[in-house]
């Protein structure tokens, strides 16, 4: 009786099974745990739940949508640089074929673009030279007035004199830096300095002069030429005016940044106004 009994239970039990199996079609098999009681457990696994259909698609179209950001920056980044290498080209051209430098107004500013243009989740890292070309703009470079020696004032006659050798040298400040600046995520060190200056004499000639001239002092012999830039003008400015002297500086600023470096050239123009007439000597 016993074991009609225990035949009937293990039926039902593998009918509950089947049952749960035929419910259950998508999930694994049943566990059944049976003790010596002969009583039994049927434990049936769980479903996973099914990933949410739209789930990969946004995903993707989230990262599409942060590549076509960062490309769009790049692109606004990229066509500024190129409007301000144009504008620099025709400012240097200008400066060289121009008599009065005032006529070719001041030189163009670098792209002014902040370094949250380009972050922000999905975009990518700008380029190290990028991020040097803001750095430069944010510099500001300041122009330098042109030195020249011996001054007219320290003469009765208040004006350089034709034939008169002059000494030219750069009137300011010549250094700037090292400095440093965050653009972007990215760490850029700055060293600029004056490489060399341009001086165009108002009379229709230039100079051009490897680093910063040397000043003139009063100890200098009278006469004495400048042992690394001047000039002698020929023809005097008087009495018509005087003579529109620019002095033409070209900052080169050595950048650092992500192990990358370079030289990104700056032009700065000052001016100032130089009488010059004609000493005559009587000879008795």
């Amino acid at each position: 009786m016993r074991r009609l009994r225990n035949m009937a239970a293990l039926g039902l039990l593998a009918g509950l099974v089947i049952a749960l199996g035929g419910h259950t079609a998508s999930a694994e098999e049943p566990n059944v745990t049976c003790t010596r009681t002969r009583s039994c457990t049927v434990t049936a696994e769980k479903p996973a739940k099914p990933p949410h259909p739209n789930a990969d698609g946004q995903q993707r179209n989230h990262n599409s949508a942060g590549s076509q950001r960062a490309k769009n920056a790049q692109k606004r980044f990229a066509a500024a640089l190129a409007v301000y290498d144009r504008q620099l080209a025709r400012y240097k051209r200008c400066l060289r074929a121009s008599r009065n430098a005032a006529a070719c107004g001041r030189a163009p500013e670098s792209p002014w673009l902040g370094g949250d243009s380009f972050s922000g989740p999905g975009n990518r890292p700008i380029t190290a030279g990028q991020a040097a070309a803001i750095a430069v703009a944010r510099l500001q470079l300041p122009s330098i007035a042109p030195g020249i020696g011996p001054s007219p004032d320290l003469n009765r006659w208040n004006m350089a004199a034709v034939g008169y050798p002059l000494w030219l040298w750069a009137d300011g400040r010549t250094r700037v830096g090292p400095i440093s600046d965050s653009v972007g995520g990215l760490s850029v060190s700055l060293d600029a300095k004056v490489s060399s200056l341009t001086f165009r004499m108002g009379d229709g000639h230039s100079v051009t002069c490897p680093g910063v001239g040397q000043q003139w002092t009063t100890t200098v012999e009278p006469g004495a030429k400048s042992p690394s830039c001047g000039y002698s003008y020929t023809k005097p400015s008087l009495p018509n005016g005087s003579y529109t002297v620019a002095a033409i500086a070209n900052w080169a600023v050595t950048w650092t940044s992500n192990g990358q470096s370079g030289v990104i050239n700056v032009p700065a123009v000052d001016t100032t106004e130089l009488p010059v007439g004609e000493l005559q000597v009587l000879v008795r």
